[in-house]
């Protein structure tokens, strides 16, 4: 460290003066003070001398909020602390990769883990660990309550497991009552990719996990995730809520998100397929890129829903089952006011399989059932399932919805499903409209003939251009 960081670590922050001296409030979190990297806390901005130690110390402060300079930053080892309070790091930069931390090269670590506390932010920043297919970095964020991650981007090469990787980011709110936002996060790859561990011994890490400590609210919000290797967010662990809102996902393997059970829901997003022009950077080849997969794990919890999203799958791979799959460990949930443009083979738009038989986790408790409103599903493709298929699920309903579909494929499938209603829904296939396979249904305004609405058919950012030099493109992340 510089001497002035090295000062700092002697006297304490409440020795400084000049922008020390100034008070802050960003995003609900109040700063006692606020500091300078370079000119208070004498850091180096072109990458040479490590910045942690300083880091470490102004968290054992507390109060403290490190504003950056435009500049590239080394971080060499992982800062974990507990009981974080009212702490944070944010980029002066006009975009996020104006500032970047970065490691030793190859280096598989997370750079800052937290656990507990009350306020701390991440923003306007960028974690960059470079395209050289090996090793990668993450942020691990577990606070009480006020968890703050904005407009930060995520750098470089995703590679698997063997060649050093690790999740992103965790972010978690530890109490019930607590809250944890992620707005503006920003992850486009390349990536390699590779199947699941127990089937070829090494896998791919994810953009966002969110384990099972997570009981309180985390929102996901205007963001853009891309060609990951494995789930761009996984969150079928935590017993907390995790709402999904505006945000834009392309071309990622496995599933997009995973998530579902009662309080979480997934809105106002966009999720783009097209395998056959994914980045030419990355390295493998996708296997299942569904869009949701709605699962609870072993809470078998039901509630939930997907609203006003956008559903657009123009090619995809043989093994991939549906956009969006709900799985027999989730209960009772609705879809409403969301469009399917199905134009890749085999794809099916919405699968509901059997409670009973659960893929992901355990039985849930009654309800089952699955109500879809004001669906549209719309496309050109062929394939052996029906575009909408829902098994043992007594109850459920589809009302105010419309397919209109060229290829060989069936409309709607409800296998074993009594009580349940369609009503109020244009079914225009080339095969068969509707398939009730020991199943009660009662029908009324059923048509077979018109169009139906679909989504527009900008990707917003997923036509397959590369960063190879190392550069992020821009993101558009409007829905």
């Amino acid at each position: 460290m510089s001497a002035t960081a090295a000062a700092v670590g002697l006297t304490g922050l409440s020795a400084m003066t000049g922008s020390a001296a100034a008070d802050a409030n960003r995003h609900g979190i109040s700063f006692e003070r606020v500091v300078n990297a370079v000119d208070d806390l004498g850091l180096d901005p072109n990458g040479n001398e490590p910045i942690d130690s300083a880091i470490d110390e102004t968290i054992e402060e507390g109060d403290v909020l490190i504003e950056f300079p435009p500049g590239t930053y080394f971080w060499e080892d992982t800062v974990a602390e507990s009981n974080v309070n009212n702490w944070g790091i944010r980029g002066l930069g006009d975009d996020p990769t104006d500032v970047r931390f970065v490691s030793e090269k190859g280096t598989a670590k997370f750079l800052l883990k937290t656990n507990g506390g009350d306020g701390i932010l991440i923003e306007n920043l960028a974690i960059d660990y470079g395209f050289d297919h090996s090793g990668n970095l993450g942020l691990m964020l577990k606070a009480d309550d006020n968890l703050r991650v904005q407009d930060v981007r995520f750098v470089g090469f995703n590679p698997t497991q063997s060649n050093g990787t690790v999740d992103n980011l965790s972010p978690q709110a530890l109490d019930p009552d607590g809250q944890a936002i992620v707005d503006g996060l920003v992850r486009i790859g390349p990536t390699e990719i590779a199947s699941h561990g127990h089937l070829g011994g090494d896998v791919n890490e994810g953009c966002v996990w969110v384990g099972d400590k997570h009981v309180g609210e985390l929102i996901i919000r205007n963001s853009r995730i891309e060609n990951t290797g494995t789930n761009a967010i996984y969150a079928r662990k935590p017993t907390g809520s995790v709402k999904v809102e505006d945000s834009l996902f392309v071309n990622n393997n496995q599933t997009s998100i995973r998530i579902g059970g009662k309080h979480s829901y997934v809105r106002g997003c966009r999720f783009v397929v097209d395998t056959d022009n994914a980045k030419e950077t990355n390295v493998g080849e996708f296997i299942n890129p569904h869009a949701i997969i709605w699962e609870t794990d072993n809470r078998g919890e039901a509630g939930g829903y997907i609203g006003d999203c956008e559903f657009i799958y123009r090619s995809a791979p043989a093994k991939t089952a549906a956009a969006v799959r709900i799985d027999g460990s989730a209960g009772r949930m609705a879809i409403y006011n969301s469009q399917f443009r199905m134009d890749a083979d085999g794809v099916a738009a919405i699968r509901a399989d059997d409670p009973k038989d659960p893929r992901l986790g355990i039985t849930p408790e009654e309800p089952w059932a699955v109500t879809l409103g004001n669906v549209s599903v719309t496309g050109s493709s062929s394939g052996p399932y029906p575009a909408i298929s829902i098994e043992n699920r007594n109850g459920s309903t589809i009302r105010n919805s419309c397919l209109h579909l060229t290829g060989d494929r069936d409309g709607i499938l409800i296998r074993n499903c009594d009580n349940s209603v369609i009503r109020n829904t244009n079914i225009n296939v080339d095969g068969e409209a509707t398939i009730f396979e020991g199943s009660d249904v009662s029908t009324s305004g059923i048509t077979n003939s018109g169009s139906c609405p679909a989504p527009g058919d900008s990707s917003s950012g997923g036509d397959g251009t590369d960063s190879d030099d190392g550069e992020e493109e821009e993101c558009s992340c409007s829905n």
